[in-house]
């Protein structure tokens, strides 16, 4: 009897459903691919209709070809059980993210929270342009967007999960019962409680709430029991962003308020609609961080708990007796940040400004000044010229001086950089000027409204290496 194709090596979680697993692909000629491999609880492969719902999950996320929606590869027999074979993506939820920021005392910062959301938003918006192989649209609904079902990856790109409990609107196949809700309670609109037909705009009020949650750092609708949770997801008004944190400023409430709307009438008619004035509003208020940023963040949280599983995947693959074989996005934990990264990195929490993170210049460092001191002492120290304060033509002087004066390892054009800022710093120049002088280093069409200025614990606030909580794969 040949192997089978594909492998189990080590469990991710297990839900209320299914049981989830890092697994290998084996295919001819020793070619190994890592995969994520959802299997099913045997009992409830029982029933004919759970059974007949995996594999229509399986048929509707296979049809969907983007980047921020997770694939689904395969479905695979192996006796009487059933499995989903799925891209593996390394990394964490949404929700496990939020978890450990909560757990630190912390909340993610706004920059890092909007692009996961515009990643998502994407990913959505294609579930929901969806057609048939006639070219007519499938009216595809996903039904349990939640920060669970949102997965970031170390590369720093976020991707849509599970759709376990979608529906087309011409669907007969899968109709719903009535008086059940499927999803998770706490996201779901309110049309969709009182049992109206479900469209996009479903999808849209679950990530106004995600979004909301994740700026916050704490649950929007949740109740002592799910009948409350409801009754305020149909009753109440969300609190403004800038009335629970007004540290964030007013850029994102229309938005917010939006996509929360209780009347669909009134909501982002699209998950696209949605992107764009999410897009324009973080960019305005400087709210805008990079799937760098977004990586580093991943790493900085849950990268020992992904080098353990890594570890765990590669002892398995010895006692199978195959090679090892690497994720595609493991390399990144060993990868540096960049030296202009760093400090925007490590703002997985409010306490370093967006502001101050939007206009961070690419090219130099936050030492530079003290830099640009060192260096204009060690040129009057080994008499490489007069230093000439308040003088506009020092500069191009100071930078070739800098450059010589400075140790092996650093480049010509960080030393340059130094020596200008030592310069500023040095001469009769209000702090007015050095702040304008940040602001001109930011793009033109992002203006930088005032803010609080970051408090000094932003870089030394300790990174939470615990376990993750359970993997989103899993129901």
């Amino acid at each position: 009897m040949s192997a089978p194709r594909y492998e189990p090596l080590v469990k991710i979680a297990s839900g209320g459903m299914a049981t989830v697993y890092v697994g290998v692909l084996r295919g001819p000629l020793g070619f190994q691919q890592l995969v994520a491999i959802k299997r099913p609880h045997e009992h409830l492969l029982e029933d004919p209709g759970f059974r007949d719902a995996l594999v229509r999950e399986a048929q509707i996320a296979a049809r969907i070809h983007h980047a921020n929606v997770v694939d689904v590869r395969d479905v695979e027999l192996t006796g009487a059980s059933i499995q989903l074979v799925m891209d593996y993506v390394e990394g964490a939820s949404l929700g496990q993210l939020m978890a450990a920021a909560g757990r630190a005392g912390q909340r993610l910062a706004p920059g890092v929270v909007v692009r996961i959301a515009l990643d998502a938003c994407a990913g959505l918006a294609a579930a929901h342009a969806l057609a048939d192989d006639e070219g007519r649209p499938l009216g595809l609904v996903h039904r349990d967007v939640s920060p669970q079902n949102i997965l970031v990856g170390l590369d720093g790109v976020s991707k849509i999960t599970d759709f376990g409990v979608a529906k087309a609107e011409d669907d007969s196949r899968a109709p719903t019962t009535v008086g059940t809700l499927k999803g998770k309670v706490g996201y779901m609109a309110p049309e969709y409680i009182r049992g109206e037909r479900p469209d996009a705009r479903v999808d849209v009020f679950a990530m106004g709430v995600v979004l909301w949650e994740a700026l916050v750092g704490r649950r929007l609708f949740k109740g002592q029991n799910e009948g409350q949770a409801l009754d305020r997801a149909l009753k109440e008004e969300a609190p403004l962003i800038s009335v629970v944190l007004p540290e964030l400023g007013d850029a994102l409430d229309a938005v917010v308020r939006r996509a929360l709307e209780k009347e669909p009438a009134a909501r982002f008619q699209s998950a696209d609609e949605f992107v764009a004035a999410l897009e324009e509003a973080a960019r305005r208020a400087g709210y805008f961080a990079s799937a760098a940023v977004v990586s580093r963040v991943v790493r900085e949280t849950v990268g020992d708990t992904l080098a353990e599983r890594r570890k765990e995947v590669r002892a398995r693959l010895s006692e199978l007796g195959l090679p090892s074989v690497r994720a595609p996005s493991a390399s990144m934990l060993e990868a540096p940040a960049p030296r202009s990264e760093v400090a925007i990195a490590e703002a997985t929490t409010h306490q370093l400004a967006a502001r101050e993170i939007a206009v961070m210049p690419a090219s130099k460092p936050r030492r530079g000044v003290g830099l640009g001191i060192a260096a204009a002492m060690s040129m009057l120290a080994v008499g490489a010229g007069v230093f000439m304060f308040g003088r506009e033509n020092n500069e191009g002087t100071g930078a070739a001086s800098a450059a010589a004066a400075a140790p092996a390892s650093a480049t010509a054009s960080a030393a340059a950089s130094a020596t200008a800022t030592a310069s500023a710093a040095a001469s009769a120049t209000a702090p007015a000027s050095a702040a304008a002088s940040a602001s001109a280093s930011a793009p033109a069409s992002v203006p930088s409204p005032a803010r609080p200025k970051p408090t000094a614990t932003a870089t030394a606030t300790a990174k939470p290496k615990s376990r993750l909580p359970p993997n989103p794969y899993a129901k």
